[in-house]
């Protein structure tokens, strides 16, 4: 640790390698290195505070006025030493769901967003949506159809949707 915690090239390549590129946390350091010991005080002082997620709204307010739906990837990946990191949201928010018609209430914080649908909905529009980033075209469909069903007219809805890897 000391080593490694220096500004000599040793230092800053041995640190590169053990935490950076072997994904290691505050967790998997105390966990390799079961002679550090450290204070449950000293560790709040270390650990960062976590950072707010930002997911898109997939839903629209037209069809869900009083709820929201996010479109997200459970983080999930080996990492160099073995281990198993997943990531901390999508994972709470994972195991949230329904069972047997229960609904779970979820902490939200809700930023004005500049990207909408035009005005006009008979305005054509195409959108392409790769990965999570199809989340606010879900919405704009939903409030197309919504549209649609309420006999208003609306202009042709294309989405072209692709993933980064085939398997997905």
């Amino acid at each position: 640790l000391k080593l490694m915690s220096s500004t000599s090239p040793e230092g800053k390549a041995l640190y590169q390698q053990w935490i950076i590129q072997d994904n290691r946390t505050i967790v998997h350091v105390l966990e390799d290195l079961s002679s550090c010991k450290a204070s449950l005080d000293h560790l709040c002082e270390l650990l960062p505070r976590l950072q707010p997620r930002y997911y898109s709204i997939s839903s629209s307010p037209k069809l869900y006025p009083n709820t929201v739906h996010i479109t997200a990837v459970v983080v999930e990946y080996d990492t160099p030493t073995g281990r198993l990191n997943k990531g901390v949201a999508t994972t709470w928010l994972a195991r949230k769901q329904p069972a047997d018609g229960e609904v779970h209430t979820v902490p939200i914080f809700i930023r004005k967003s500049q990207f909408r649908l035009p005005t006009k909905a008979q305005t054509p529009i195409i959108m392409v949506g790769p990965g999570t980033g199809v989340a606010p075209f879900r919405g704009f469909i939903q409030e197309r159809q919504f549209l649609k069903d309420d006999d208003k007219q609306v202009g042709e809805t294309i989405l072209y949707f692709g993933c980064r890897k085939k398997a997905a």
